[in-house]
């Protein structure tokens, strides 16, 4: 078993590297079009043949990436945020407040921890229910700089929800064996 779950969360880090990466290279490639491709090179073309045809020839393959290079990075920043919150918790990194919680007899301490559990979950199983149907109703939508279907993007949705349920009921388990062996 943990095994698995060593697999799962090594996955979760590596889908969420390399979405960091190719959204940071397509916003490195846009700035680069922007700024050297469509500002120097082409004010250099007005007056050299050679930046003129170089211009031609970068122009032509950077075109068909600009359009999409602000588009799709803050679609991938949601992929990118949803596999960060599934790491974060699973290490512990969220914010929490049991200040509350922990001044409280320990019988109602547990059922508030319970009850939050559950509202937790309960979310959770929600966002995927309507993720999933959001998806089936629009997401063979293609995004408006590509030919992309939003579908593909949505996906992070009741990924991330299962993600999170697996890691708060890992999380429950482990304050379960916790308290047993006290």
């Amino acid at each position: 078993m943990k095994t698995a779950i060593w697999l799962i969360d090594q996955t979760v880090k590596a889908v969420a590297a390399m979405t960091l990466a190719a959204s940071t290279l397509m916003i490195l490639v846009n700035v680069f079009n922007r700024y050297v491709v469509l500002g120097w090179l082409r004010d250099a073309g007005t007056t050299s043949d050679f930046f003129q045809s170089l211009f031609e020839f970068a122009d032509g393959i950077l075109a068909p990436f600009s359009a999409t290079a602000d588009e799709v990075p803050g679609l991938l920043l949601v992929w990118i945020s949803f596999l960060g919150a599934y790491l974060a918790y699973r290490k512990g990194g969220h914010i929490a407040f049991e200040l509350i919680v922990e001044h409280m007899p320990a019988n109602v301490g547990k059922a508030v921890t319970a009850l939050t559990d559950l509202s937790i979950i309960t979310f959770l199983a929600l966002l995927f229910y309507q993720s999933v149907r959001m998806i089936i109703i629009d997401g063979s939508t293609e995004i408006e700089t590509a030919e992309i279907a939003q579908g593909w993007f949505m996906a992070i949705l009741p990924i991330a929800s299962v993600l999170l349920i697996f890691a708060l009921i890992l999380d429950i388990l482990g304050r379960t064996s916790q308290e047993e062996t006290e």
